[in-house]
């Protein structure tokens, strides 16, 4: 009888244990939250008192013109806290939302081997997932293809540089959505080689599938 209640206060304290990183986690991802949402908050009243000095006449005008589409800018490319979307279940990639668009990031590792433009075999598999939800939920929506590396120089592939790896690569992925049924009048392709650097190199490596929602 003892044996069976230490056996069963072992697994509980394994359960809290293995519970922990999770809650953890949870607790990150709700501060992140909360911080992307005051900053939202802010935003959004910069942009409500530069409007109410414009109603009001006081100040330049064209000084509070200019300082409302600033605002109304940089609010539209604010991840929206807490926001769900329908690219959330695909393993390996990472969505989020802006009051402009939508933006499937998929890392370069997953796509390609390293200074290579051929899709891996299991890439396509991700890219058919985002393809059906962008036909699904956005059809007739711009799609915007961005590619990008890591910051090391090209020393031992045919590219001249990173920028022309970048838009290669792009180019790949564009032509694979296109094969999977995406309109090519809605969408193109750019690239950005070592331009806006993810905080590692793993995670400047990457495509990133941008749906437009306002034009």
């Amino acid at each position: 009888m003892n044996g069976d209640r230490t056996r069963m206060v072992l697994w509980c304290l394994l359960a809290v244990i293995g519970l922990m990183p999770m809650t953890g986690c949870n607790k990150r991802v709700k501060i992140e939250r909360d911080a992307l949402y005051a900053q939202n908050q802010e935003l959004q009243e910069e942009l409500d008192r530069a409007r109410a000095a414009l109603g009001s006449g006081h100040g330049d005008q064209s000084a509070l013109l200019a300082e409302i589409e600033q605002l109304r800018a940089q609010l539209a490319n604010q991840p929206i806290a807490g926001a769900n979307t329908a690219f959330d279940n695909i393993p390996g990639v990472e969505a989020y939302a802006t009051g402009g668009t939508v933006t499937v990031r998929v890392p370069g590792d997953i796509l390609f081997a390293s200074g290579k433009v051929d899709l891996k075999s299991s890439a396509k598999t991700t890219l058919n997932q985002i393809a059906g939800v962008i036909k699904n939920e956005y059809a007739g929506n711009t799609v915007r293809v961005e590619g990008y590396t890591d910051n090391d120089p090209i020393r031992k592939s045919k590219w001249k540089d990173n920028l022309e790896l970048s838009l290669q690569r792009a180019a790949a992925v564009h032509r694979h959505m296109q094969s999977q049924g995406i309109n090519a009048d809605n969408m193109y392709a750019a690239g950005f080689g070592e331009a806006r650097p993810g905080s590692t190199k793993a995670k400047s490596r990457r495509v990133e599938i941008v749906v437009v929602l306002q034009e």
